[in-house]
């Protein structure tokens, strides 16, 4: 397994960094005050309420610019899929992760409705619940995540994720409980599959933090069996940094297998529990298949999808380039250099937040710059970042200033790290939930 490094993402200046103390969250404090003299009333719809979707809703319902907030969220919890590969190795609990809408509904006056939408009507400017319901809006946000693209793997049906589960869709703890019971109760000696998907999916980095935590765990408690990575592409995110990394501390515990050497995953079959890739069959105790990766399926229903599969966007303002008056955020967007994770949702609800702001309001308040920034472990207490700064060039938003974790570097600065991660999910959830 050859490690060689990531290529920076096009556009990107590569910079290595062991610090990162203020270009982070720079705009999590930041206030959108508009007078209010005589504003119309404007009704904002938000899809979603995950990152993008909660933290917009806040910060419009604040933003002091006569707009009334309607959040449409079918959970009445929501756990955070970023986080949560702690939680398959037994570091935390799932349930520290999750997260319940009460206060955005008490203490920011946002009506927090628990549906479903399964249609819209963007001339007439409407969406209708599965409850029967039609809210009609001045400007809708929809912040659709993604949903799962398994068309590609043969056999792959609507049982397979309790048989492989994926561990990677959805904002409920199932996915991850399943799969944490699975590798519990397999066998010393027994062998773990994580598949990983091709580009574009979201939070590049996080089948690689699960394999880390995984094997970690299996290191200690069940020191004889092996972990494979069947991977759909012939790099990924930091390899020089996390190949070292699970050689040094599990020699031949963890394999990864490229593209090229035959990791890409073809079939499955559930009833005998086995997977091919490239022509092998492989019967793993425990197969955590990750799926590629599309818009989320209401975006296809509101017609906010394009061929490629993803939602094109005005990258100023984040508004749909296929209907008026509709914004798209997170993970569902073509968003140029920027990636699919938490931090870029995040980002641009509080950009997208103040472009309403100004289209409401007419104001003309500057939008924020875009960043990133992916955290992850790669063991209790050590952490890894791979991040980068963007704004709109030609049309697109393109990296201007990319930076990572470095190879080698001591103890303390990947604790440091992970503290920094421990401090960046408190400020995001704080932002998205109050």
């Amino acid at each position: 397994m050859p490690p060689g490094p990531l290529p920076p993402a096009k556009g990107f200046m590569p910079l290595r960094r062991r610090t990162f103390s203020g270009l982070l969250l720079a705009t999590i404090g930041s206030t959108l005050a508009v007078p209010l003299f005589a504003l119309p009333k404007a009704h904002v719809v938000v899809i979603g309420g995950g990152v993008a979707g909660a933290t917009i809703a806040r910060r419009l319902a604040n933003a002091g610019a006569g707009i009334d907030v309607t959040l449409i969220e079918p959970n009445r919890r929501y756990t955070t899929p970023f986080f949560s590969n702690r939680s398959l190795a037994g570091l935390q609990s799932i349930e520290m992760f999750t997260h319940g809408y009460d206060r955005l509904s008490s203490k920011d006056g946002i009506a927090v409705v628990h549906d479903r939408v399964v249609d819209g009507d963007p001339t007439g400017k409407t969406v209708r619940l599965a409850g029967g319901q039609t809210l009609a809006y001045d400007r809708l946000v929809v912040c659709p995540g993604t949903s799962l693209l398994t068309s590609d793997i043969e056999g792959y049906t609507s049982d397979s994720p309790q048989v492989f589960p994926h561990a990677y869709d959805g904002s409920s703890p199932d996915q991850w409980l399943l799969l944490r019971r699975q590798i519990q109760d397999m066998d010393d000696g027994g062998v773990v599959i994580i598949s990983a998907p091709a580009r574009p999916y979201k939070c590049t980095p996080a089948p690689y933090e699960r394999a880390s935590l995984i094997a970690g765990y299996l290191k200690s408690s069940k020191p004889k069996s092996k972990l494979l990575i069947l991977d759909t592409k012939v790099e990924f995110p930091m390899m020089d940094v996390l190949i070292a990394d699970w050689e040094n501390r599990f020699g031949n515990l963890v394999e990864w297998i490229s593209a090229d050497f035959g990791g890409t995953v073809s079939a499955v079959d559930n009833t005998a529990r086995s997977i091919r890739a490239d022509g092998e069959t492989y019967t793993p105790a425990v197969a955590n298949i990750i799926p590629a990766q599309r818009a989320g399926a209401i975006a296809a229903t509101l017609d906010l999808v394009d061929d490629s599969g993803w939602c094109p966007v005005n990258p100023q303002t984040f508004a749909s380039t296929r209907h008026a008056d509709i914004h798209v955020l997170g993970d569902a967007i073509d968003a140029g250099d920027m990636p699919k994770s938490a931090s870029a949702a995040h980002q641009q609800a509080l950009s997208a937040a103040v472009a309403i702001v100004n289209l409401v309001s007419g104001s003309t308040v500057p939008l924020p710059e875009l960043e990133n920034a992916c955290y992850f472990l790669t063991q209790a207490g050590r952490g890894l970042v791979v991040g980068g700064r963007y704004r709109v060039s030609n049309g697109r938003i393109a990296g201007v200033e990319g930076y990572s974790s470095a190879p080698g570097e001591r103890t303390e600065i990947r604790q440091k790290t992970a503290e920094r991660a421990e401090k960046w999910y408190g400020d995001v959830t704080h932002d998205m939930f109050g």
